[in-house]
């Protein structure tokens, strides 16, 4: 489910949501998952055993039990308070509405941390905070297309035309790598639309509605987005990753497949949830939670590509 349909449905938690959407868009595709507790262990995916799936003619099938594999999953709260002076509403204004108003802002602000911790967070670092895309992709599933860097030039050339279709097979052949196919990539966002008007050239370049009824854009079947920025306008995928003799000219794409408790996905309570913690001394309190975690169940739905330049 999306976060807006698992969270609560009240006027102020939906506030929240949009501005936690609107900072941190990548909670627009996140697939979640509700079960109570601290935490969840989910069953790791796995490949099929040839004597279970095959057999020869009359003969029976041979069973072989599954010994499943568990991945811990411990949820990390996101969580602030929002309070208002009471004073307000003696000066003729409405302390509720600032409140309100005062949480949106807040939780704008949460946004712009909540997604720069979905790419990047490290628990062995911040134990507060839940593993990232980046920690989360196996050591086997970061590849680079390309020993010093992979460019996408513009142009239309028979050579910049050529390197346009090298690049995008690498591309294409990332996306095919997820069984069942990534279901969105995210890139830096210049990088975003370069790969877009090459795509567009190239007649792969798609487009469409996604749940919210939000234009999407595509590259054959995958949706295609920008990683965003940090609050300062930093970007969370920048150009400064070195790979062989292309020093600190590279960024990263991620290939997702997004599933309800498979593939990946994230744990949660109960999504986002207000609660009006009513006036203590003179001020009304706003108390907003969330708890989650990125679980990967199935290793094969994301990885890193590294390399890719647009210089």
């Amino acid at each position: 489910m999306l976060l807006r349909e698992i969270s609560s449905k009240d006027p102020v938690t939906s506030i929240v949501v949009n501005a936690l959407e609107k900072t941190a868009p990548i909670l627009k595709d996140v697939s979640f998952y509700a079960k109570a507790g601290s935490a969840d262990a989910v069953k790791k995916a796995r490949e099929g055993n040839l004597t279970s799936v095959f057999r020869t003619l009359n003969n029976p099938n041979i069973a072989v039990p599954p010994i499943p594999e568990y991945i811990p999953a411990a949820k990390k709260i996101i969580s602030f308070d929002v309070q208002v002076d009471v004073l307000l509403e003696d000066r003729n204004e409405d302390p509720e509405a600032e409140l309100i108003y005062q949480t949106r802002i807040e939780a704008e602000s949460a946004g712009y941390l909540l997604q720069a911790k979905i790419f990047n967070g490290d628990s062995a670092e911040e134990p507060v905070v839940f593993d990232g895309l980046k920690n989360l992709t196996p050591e086997d599933n970061i590849l680079v297309p390309a020993a010093n860097g992979l460019v996408i030039p513009l142009g239309n050339t028979d050579a910049k035309v050529t390197s346009q279709q090298q690049a995008l097979e690498e591309l294409l052949k990332l996306f095919a790598t997820i069984p069942g196919g990534a279901t969105h990539a995210y890139m830096n966002e210049y990088l975003k639309i370069r790969w877009l008007t090459v795509a567009k050239a190239l007649g792969y370049y798609r487009t469409g509605k996604d749940e919210l009824g939000d234009e999407i854009e595509k590259i054959g079947n995958v949706i295609i987005r920008g990683a965003g920025y940090a609050a300062d306008g930093t970007p969370l995928l920048p150009f400064t990753d070195t790979v062989g003799t292309s020093v600190e000219r590279c960024s990263d794409i991620y290939a997702v497949r997004w599933g309800e408790r498979t593939d990946l996905t994230a744990l949660t309570s109960v999504g986002v949830k207000v609660r009006y913690a009513g006036q203590s001394g003179n001020f009304l309190t706003n108390n907003v939670n969330m708890d989650m975690a990125l679980v990967l169940q199935n290793p094969s739905a994301l990885y890193r590509s590294r390399g890719w330049r647009i210089d």
